[in-house]
């Protein structure tokens, strides 16, 4: 594999105090990929008009009229990579100079690898957003080490170096295409949350594998594009979670867990009287979705996986 089989693709939705960075940390590594594909989710912001300053023949800028969201946005930008390698990466994310060249070497150490998740690090580098990511029994997304010193945990990330996760962060993920075609497209429901989990379940079900990287890296700057309203945040979470239930857990999972969703919304509501209207709104999108997500569940259950 070589740095020129690799399509990076970021997804932006009104991200001009951020996007420019995420570009520019892109177009000036040391050793560049094949292209930078930049998928515009509809913003009303600035973005454009930054895009339209670039010059570099590396950039190929893909306009979408509205906001599919980030899978939406994902998906549209695997249909335009022309790389047999995908890199991705936020539009408040940025490239680090070993984040793809390292990326690269574990896929090609490992065929079995399906994916390769970097070490993600915050702002200036020296916090951890994730050394991988895992699911708990109940659909709950964990970034390993989270919010931790990086100097306190050089023992651990070299333990981990190439060893198998649940799911790659999608702040710098990259996938091989090869073996992986029925792995497009991602369900564009939602506007975004547990689109790079759905990633790791799926590759996972066609046979392979998500491996961690601690010398691949990228920079994450974390909140940009999250809702402001921390009870539309928790809403949007919690759908996201119970799809993916519905989608890819045992039956008795998904439906314990939509019950749990509903007793606690209805025991907090004399604390927020708008749990009555989250639930009533979770409610009519998990039945006006059954159709959608019994044929997901069909084509993904375990057990009838196309494997490598």
């Amino acid at each position: 594999m070589k740095l020129s089989d690799v399509s990076v693709i970021i997804v932006n939705f009104n991200g001009e105090d951020v996007l420019p960075r995420a570009v520019a940390s892109v177009l000036t590594l040391p050793d560049r990929p094949g292209e930078l594909i930049v998928v515009d989710n509809g913003s009303t912001d600035g973005s454009l008009g930054f895009l339209h300053t670039v010059t570099d023949p590396l950039l190929k800028v893909v306009t979408l009229g509205e906001n599919h969201g980030v899978a939406g946005g994902r998906n549209r930008g695997v249909i335009q990579a022309g790389g047999s390698v995908l890199a991705f990466l936020d539009s408040d994310g940025e490239a680090t100079p070993s984040w793809l060249g390292e990326s690269l070497a574990v896929l090609s150490a490992h065929p079995e690898a399906g994916a390769v998740a970097p070490l993600v690090l915050m702002e200036d580098g020296s916090v951890i957003n994730g050394a991988g990511s895992f699911l708990d029994a109940s659909g709950h997304g964990r970034d390993r080490l989270w919010g931790e010193p990086l100097d306190s945990h050089g023992a651990d990330l070299a333990l981990w170096h190439e060893q198998p996760v649940d799911y790659p962060m999608g702040c710098g993920m990259v996938i091989r295409r090869r073996g992986l075609d029925s792995l497009w497209p991602l369900d564009e429901a939602l506007a975004k949350w547990h689109d790079d989990t759905e990633i790791g379940l799926r590759i996972r079900r066609l046979g392979y594998e998500v491996l961690f990287s601690r010398t691949a890296a990228v920079l994450h700057h974390p909140g940009h594009s999250d809702p402001k309203n921390p009870g539309e945040r928790q809403l949007l979470a919690e759908m996201a979670r119970l799809r993916l239930l519905w989608k890819y857990y045992p039956g008795s999972t998904a439906m314990w867990a939509s019950v749990h969703y509903a007793f606690f919304a209805v025991t907090g509501s004399r604390r927020r009287l708008g749990n009555w209207r989250d639930l009533a709104f979770m409610a009519r999108h998990l039945a006006a979705s059954s159709s959608d997500l019994r044929r997901m569940r069909r084509r993904w259950r375990r057990g009838s996986d196309q494997r490598h």
